[in-house]
């Protein structure tokens, strides 16, 4: 084992105990209870649901995958960050009467619409958990992949190793300790952040070495409708529009956070802030990759990775744990979600008889199942960036229509139950049929387009029933 192996192996571990020593005080001064676990008992201050909001959605690929497609693209790739922040934005819509509600899961939502439905309970949960679960494989594989390459230590080992220390963060409090080590989190990441645009912008000469390098190489990287046409392509683009903003809509992970804050009349001020700084981490996703491309258009290794080469020792060990610590906040966060939705949601409609006690230790034994399932699916399938595309796809086409529109028409009583099933159903069923054949349209549209059509032709009939047997 090296030097440099070293000084990054004793920084990551410094990052992990400054994030976890403080949380795990925290955690022990009470007893810990089912409302911790799921909702941090929704006394999270504004400060801390915006530092989770962000170091959740920041996540490692915006340190790798999007650093890379804007050092290959351009500038138009800003576009799927104007996407992954737009959810923030949309759920103010809905977000003091999700507070108010007291809702946990995006199933209580559709359960609230239909009278506590077992059936649209348990079918939500299910749909629900693609999306956190496909974020913890995806950030496993990507950690095992960078620290394999930058240590030198087996693959299969770093998985494992990262998987184990992601039960460090949930186990003690579930939210209430992932929320604050996110926030602990969050202040690292954006100080590190700022440093490495400063570095690299020292590398390149300036912004205008940047400029002018770039516009020598091929002026579309600076032009955001040239390199979205040229370079991402309308298919590239549509597929975001359709599964990154709805997929984000319907991420359970952004409403247990709107859920756990403790004054709701913080809540929009919250998401406000949580969509600026995903916006900020996206600028410095593009601006990273353009200012490593004009300095090299040969970064074979990925243009995060010859960043990292290029650094003094120092500060790479630092770099390589700022990548830790956006795909442990993500990792953690997943778990978390995922495991809430399969007690409350699925376990507990069939087992309602469980005590808090029982639902505690239940979350914590599926923890360490759901993660070792992950590491199983990431020895398998080491590129997971193509499906995880996917889970936000089918996310989005089974749930968006059953939350928004029941919630568009919760007034006017016209959304029934079976139609929200055949919502949930027919978006299912029409985005897989869609993506098989390889539509021409991307297949989320369509699924929630059939989605749409069959929850309000459903709900038409069905209401008509309701009203004609009310008459009898």
């Amino acid at each position: 084992m090296t030097s440099t192996t070293i000084i990054v192996l004793i920084t990551t571990a410094l990052v992990i105990l400054a994030s976890l020593v403080p949380t795990y005080i925290m955690s022990s001064r009470k007893k810990t209870t089912e409302a911790d676990w799921s909702v941090a008992d929704r006394d999270l201050p504004l400060y801390v649901v915006v530092g989770t909001q962000f170091a959740s959605a920041m996540g490692g690929g915006v340190l790798v995958a999007h650093v890379g497609n804007a050092y290959s693209r351009g500038v138009g790739h800003f576009l799927y960050g104007i996407l992954a922040s737009l959810p923030f934005i949309i759920l103010i819509w809905l977000a003091r009467w999700l507070r108010r509600n007291n809702f946990t899961t995006i199933p209580d939502i559709l359960a609230h619409f239909t009278g506590g439905n077992k059936a649209v309970r348990v079918i939500a949960g299910v749909m629900t958990v693609f999306v956190p679960f496909g974020w913890v494989t995806s950030q496993i594989t990507a950690f095992g992949n960078i620290y394999s390459n930058l240590t030198g230590l087996d693959y299969t080992l770093l998985c494992v190793m990262f998987s184990a220390i992601a039960l460090l963060f949930v186990m003690p409090s579930g939210l209430k300790t992932v929320a604050w080590t996110d926030f602990i989190f969050a202040c690292f990441m954006i100080g590190m952040c700022i440093v490495c645009m400063v570095y690299v912008t020292g590398m390149a000469g300036g912004t205008g070495a940047i400029a002018a390098s770039l516009n020598a190489q091929d002026p579309s990287y600076l032009s955001f409708s040239q390199s979205l046409t040229d370079n991402i392509g309308v298919s590239a683009a549509m597929l975001w529009i359709f599964a990154v903003l709805p997929g984000g809509m319907t991420n359970q992970i952004y409403f247990q956070r709107v859920c756990a804050i403790k004054d709701e009349k913080q809540v929009n001020v919250s998401l406000l802030l949580s969509s600026l700084m995903s916006l900020l981490s996206f600028v410095w996703a593009v601006y990273m990759g353009l200012a490593i491309r004009s300095i090299t258009a040969d970064a074979a290794s990925g243009p995060t990775a010859w960043f990292m080469g290029r650094l003094p020792v120092p500060l790479m060990a630092l770099f390589a744990a700022l990548i830790f610590a956006t795909m442990m906040s993500t990792t953690s966060s997943g778990v978390q979600t995922a495991v809430t939705n399969i007690t409350r949601d699925i376990v507990s409609p069939i087992r309602p008889d469980m005590d808090d006690d029982r639902v505690l230790r239940l979350s914590r034994i599926l923890s360490a199942v759901l993660m070792l399932i992950a590491i199983l699916m990431c020895l398998v399938f080491t590129s997971t960036l193509g499906w995880l595309t996917s889970t936000y796809a089918y996310s989005a086409a089974a749930l968006a229509c059953p939350v928004f529109v029941s919630y568009g028409f919760r007034k006017k009583k016209f959304i029934t139950t079976p139609g929200i099933i055949a919502g949930m159903v027919f978006g299912l069923i029409g985005c897989a049929i869609a993506q098989i054949m390889k539509t021409a349209i991307n297949y989320a549209a369509i699924g929630m387009l059939v989605s749409l059509i069959a929850m309000l032709l459903v709900s038409a009939v069905t209401s008509k029933s309701a009203r004609a047997a009310e008459v009898e």
